[in-house]
């Protein structure tokens, strides 16, 4: 059985729908996904879960969310523990990849694909809707305003080219500009709309990121998947990824040397009347961690009870 350290952020103040709030909870009591992971060789060890101060600013309890998930990863990465975290509005990224890059060895760069049907590109001077969840790539890259610089704090940024975009296909044109002018792969809906591409995209993101980056992580967000395969999600965009199709691309780089850990985010449960999300949810976890999988061999050394460096991921010798 393999234990995977779970952590998550029970919050949907930075979101449309704040309904996102009860995601991690839901999934941490779900029985139905625990028996699942289990039947897959998984068990989810988890190790908090972190909810907003209600009687602090909506800026203020998002910052303070977004520390807390810092410390945990940087913790987690640091004792070579996988990792699992649920967001409940994507706005965590912006405390869960920092402190991933916090802890990497001095000098290591991380890569991050981000699997999303928004690019998250906003700030505060940009956004039309004041949601701070369409907004933390824009903190990731270094591009915060005076407000969001108060969120994301003075953590570490990502590389340009070491952030990877798959399956956007609703944006808008300030964020479109902005990522063009930083350099950021995008790739969109079209090019991921059949099994094939898209396990192609994802390969080719992982030997691209390759050359930048020695670390990777996977940050998904559950509007990049069709709303007919993930139906209870904060903000559902028609025309999306085939949620079967996702899991089975992920299980394609699960053995990548160098990846930390998953991020899933914007689960509403009260959309799931079936149960849908939830079991492709488990699906996305058996993946990257199951038993039917070839286990990542970086975090396999992660468990091994050693005291070797983490491996990073090979350099690609492609230009």
């Amino acid at each position: 059985m393999r234990r995977i350290a779970t952590l998550g952020v029970a919050s949907g103040q930075a979101g449309r729908n704040r309904g996102c709030w009860r995601g991690p909870m839901v999934l941490r009591n779900s029985l139905e996904l625990k028996r699942y992971c289990r039947q897959q060789g998984v068990q989810l060890v988890w190790q908090g879960l972190f909810e907003p101060n209600e009687r602090a600013s909506k800026v203020d309890a998002v910052a303070d969310l977004c520390r807390q998930a810092a410390r945990f990863t940087s913790a987690l990465v640091r004792q070579r523990q996988p990792f699992l975290f649920f967001g409940g509005d994507h706005s965590c990224a912006m405390g869960v990849w920092p402190g991933v890059m916090r802890a990497l060895p001095e000098r290591s760069k991380l890569g991050l694909i981000w699997i999303d049907a928004h690019m998250d590109a906003h700030t505060f001077l940009t956004t039309p809707s004041g949601n701070i969840h369409g907004m933390p790539v824009a903190a990731l890259l270094g591009q915060e305003d005076r407000v969001l610089k108060r969120i994301y704090g003075n953590n570490g940024h990502l590389d340009p080219q070491c952030l990877v975009l798959i399956g956007v296909r609703s944006y808008e044109q300030s964020e479109q500009t902005l990522l063009d002018r930083l350099g950021v792969r995008v790739i969109k809906m079209p090019e991921v709309q059949t099994q094939a591409g898209l396990s192609l995209a994802l390969k080719e993101s992982v030997t691209y990121l390759a050359r930048h980056a020695d670390y990777l992580g996977i940050s998904i967000d559950l509007d990049a998947v069709d709303p007919r395969f993930a139906p209870a999600v904060g903000v559902p965009e028609p025309g999306g990824i085939n949620g079967r199709e996702l899991a089975y691309a992920i299980a394609g780089i699960a053995d990548t040397p160098g990846l930390v850990g998953m991020e899933i985010a914007e689960f509403c449960p009260r959309y799931d009347s079936e149960k849908k999300t939830v079991r492709l949810i488990g699906e996305l976890i058996a993946a990257l961690y199951g038993k039917a999988r070839k286990p990542c061999s970086t975090l396999g050394s992660f468990n091994d009870g050693t005291s070797s460096p983490v491996a990073p991921m090979p350099k690609s010798s492609a230009s």
